[in-house]
């Protein structure tokens, strides 16, 4: 009897120490992103026009690759003051965090202006 709960007691802890590791396994995997689901990308381009009360920034970008060919769209850009900062022809680089149908601007750096 005592062999037998030693058994299961040793078969129990060896299924808890697989499942365990294959979350570690996952874990290790998974893409390092500050948001669990997110992508990023980096996009430059241009400021084409200035939405601040809707949040949104319209950007005639180049191709970012592994994403999308170059194009002109608008982006959400959630932080207000990195909104309010921008100007109609700033040449800009930042992150294109996609999470999900969620696609926003972070980390906007003006790196100079259409025309210099």
């Amino acid at each position: 009897m005592h062999r037998t709960k030693s058994v299961l007691a040793i078969s129990a802890l060896a299924f808890v120490l697989a499942a365990a590791s294959v979350q570690i396994v996952r874990a290790a995997r998974a893409p390092i992103t500050n948001h669990a689901d997110s992508q990023r990308y980096v996009l430059t381009g241009t400021v084409q026009s200035i939405d601040v009360p809707n949040r949104q920034v319209t950007v005639d970008g180049d191709a970012v690759p592994g994403y999308m060919d170059a194009m002109s769209m608008p982006y959400t850009v959630p932080d207000q003051d990195a909104l309010k900062a921008l100007n109609v022809g700033d040449i800009i680089r930042a992150d294109i965090v996609v999470n999900g149908s969620d696609v926003h601007l972070e980390n906007i750096k003006v790196t100079g202006h259409k025309g210099q």
